[in-house]
């Protein structure tokens, strides 16, 4: 159920004049999703095996985010979508500044 929340968060139209409380709930809804991408990815080094509806529903949804990462890299540059950088889902990349263990 959290996640209905952050989706509707994040699906709020943002403001032209964008107030101390929207950037308070945007820092919340990225750390949570910091936090969730932790756990996700912990569990899967633990190296359970997922159900094809399991691998399914993960592959969607990392769609979903990159598609809409794209989109609002693209809004914030000027750029069309091809040319608004590398994807974020890098997969070669174990760690990083959000994700070191």
């Amino acid at each position: 159920m959290a996640h209905q929340a952050v989706e509707t968060r994040l699906a709020q139209p943002a403001c032209e004049g964008t107030d101390a409380m929207n950037h308070k709930r945007t820092d919340h809804t990225l750390r949570e999703f910091w936090r969730s991408t932790i756990t996700l990815r912990n569990v899967l080094d633990q190296g359970r095996s997922l159900n094809d509806l399991e691998l399914r529903l993960l592959e969607i949804h990392l769609h979903g985010l990159q598609k809409a990462y794209l989109e609002t890299k693209q809004k914030q540059r000027g750029l069309p979508i091809e040319s608004a950088g590398s994807p974020p889902l890098n997969h070669g990349a174990r760690s990083g500044p959000i994700l070191q263990r």
